[in-house]
């Protein structure tokens, strides 16, 4: 099935969802896996429609992941932004003490790809092309880090 399969839904996603991320291939092998977890019990009258709703759904629902963090990101830029020099008081200037040392702590705690993927973004201003063509990871794999940086460092003010 993965033979008969895999080229079509590659070609699938790619058409509907762009060369990604998340990539295609990363996409189909996660729809292949779930498929797997359903086991022989399972009958399927049609496993390409299955393995097409499932990959669609994976995509979702990253895409969804992904618009949360963003938001909750351009939310914390905005505060920052829109605070204005009457706000400031001993009270806000250590709140935000706080925060940059929680945001630290949790900087120090990521995987060092994480670590290396954030700082050429977000001090040195490299786009997703520049970090690759720097490090030698594939696009999805520097987008998917980013992600994951960036979850973890919102995870982290929220607690």
């Amino acid at each position: 099935m993965y033979r008969t399969y895999w080229k079509d839904l590659c070609q699938q996603l790619r058409r509907a969802f762009g060369s990604g991320p998340p990539e295609p291939e990363d996409v189909a092998q996660a729809a292949f896996a779930r498929f797997a977890e359903l086991g022989e019990a399972v009958q399927v009258r049609n496993p390409r429609a299955l393995l097409l709703v499932t990959a669609r759904n994976i995509v979702l629902d990253h895409k969804r992941r992904n618009g949360r963090h963003a938001a909750y990101a351009r939310s914390m830029q905005a505060e920052l932004l829109n605070a204005g020099q009457d706000d400031i008081s001993p009270e806000r200037a250590l709140l935000d003490m706080e925060r940059l040392e929680i945001v630290r702590r949790a900087i120090d705690q990521l995987p060092h790809k994480q670590k290396v993927v954030l700082s050429l973004h977000r001090h040195r201003g490299y786009t997703y092309q520049q970090i690759v063509k720097e490090t030698g990871w594939s696009y999805g794999d520097v987008y998917r880090q980013m992600e994951s940086a960036l979850a973890s460092l919102s995870a982290a003010l929220k607690n």
